[in-house]
């Protein structure tokens, strides 16, 4: 409780320091790089003189109110940026607190997998049946042994949220969130966990998908937020050679409530807004094709073998400038039903 409370008054801090910051910045750029006769008018409003000047200047000029109508455009246009600025502010503060609270009423635990492994591979149409009781490791899983599983409790995220279909956590970095799932990949893009109004949405699974039975692409999304909630973390730090130099954070655990499972990550990239990377369903032949495309296009060789017999989950975001997507393709190397 005390660590929360110091971490909100830092939060708060921070809040109340950057609000300050950009308030002034915005009035020395007002004040500095608008056109001279937004001054004269801001003199005109503090100085008797200067606006008996104005008006007696006005007069030859005819031109009596286009300082004022400007200033007023441009003050307008000022405080609409704060009010908008303040807005997304709270709102992104209110998913990290959010989070923060959702992660300590839940019951997250690393765990050891002591099953018998089974190898399984998957087929054109074929899918993971979360109550088929079989334990799935790709053939070349060798190594993989000691990564252990993420375990949640799902009992009370679903009575919070029946939309509640999964948990993820990407190592070394910040992800680590309850999944939900909606009729459509719309809804979650600006609603929170708690199906509030909030422009950070919340990570959600695409409508075409199921984490109970696997695709061969599962897809899952996340904004791209600057104060790195959300899938805010994954640009800066999956494009880090730290992070990409320690082979321990490669690894994606996901847990539903019908099994744990891990993802081995093998591509990274920032590309163009398009949706073959979102396909979901293949031919033997076109998913080799989409395996070799999208290992291709990795900023960093992550010496993972991809075949058709893996399956893949695929996490999608905006890049930093928020006009690209950033991709990461991870492949399943661990199942273990509930």
């Amino acid at each position: 409780m005390i660590n929360y409370f110091k971490k909100g008054l830092v939060k708060v801090g921070e809040f109340v320091y950057n609000s300050l910051k950009y308030f002034f910045i915005g009035i020395f750029l007002i004040i500095t790089t608008l056109p001279r006769f937004i001054i004269v008018s801001i003199q005109c409003i503090f100085s008797k003189k200067k606006r008996q000047e104005v008006k007696e200047k006005n007069k030859k000029t005819k031109r009596p109110i286009i300082p004022k109508i400007l200033l007023l455009c441009s003050l307008t246009v000022y405080f609409m940026c704060v009010y908008i600025f303040f807005r997304w502010s709270v709102q992104t503060l209110k998913i990290e607190s959010l989070n923060n609270d959702i992660i300590e009423f839940s019951d997250l635990v690393e765990q050891e997998d002591n099953n018998a492994l089974a190898t399984m591979t998957p087929s054109d149409g074929d899918t993971i049946d979360g109550n088929s009781g079989t334990t799935y490791v790709p053939s070349n899983s060798s190594g993989y042994s000691n990564i252990s599983y993420l375990n949640v409790d799902f009992s009370n995220l679903l009575e919070q949220n029946s939309d509640t279909v999964g948990w993820i956590k990407v190592e070394g970095t910040k992800v680590n969130y309850s999944i939900v799932q909606a009729e459509n990949n719309d809804f979650y893009l600006n609603h929170d966990f708690y199906k509030n109004s909030n422009s950070a949405g919340w990570i959600f699974a695409d409508w075409r998908g199921s984490l109970k039975d696997f695709r061969r692409n599962t897809v899952i999304y996340g904004h791209n937020m600057n104060n790195k909630t959300m899938f805010g973390s994954l640009p800066s730090t999956l494009f880090s050679s730290s992070w990409q130099n320690n082979p321990n954070n490669h690894f994606i655990k996901l847990s539903t409530p019908y099994a744990n499972s891990v993802w081995k990550i093998f591509s990274v990239y920032v590309t163009e807004p398009r949706v073959d990377y979102l396909r979901t369903v293949f031919t033997d032949s076109e998913y080799k094709s989409f395996i070799n495309d999208i290992q291709s296009r990795s900023v960093f060789n992550f010496n993972t073998d991809v075949s058709i017999n893996d399956y893949i989950i695929t996490l999608s975001t905006c890049d930093d400038t928020g006009r690209k997507r950033m991709v990461t393709h991870a492949k399943m190397i661990k199942y273990q039903p509930r």
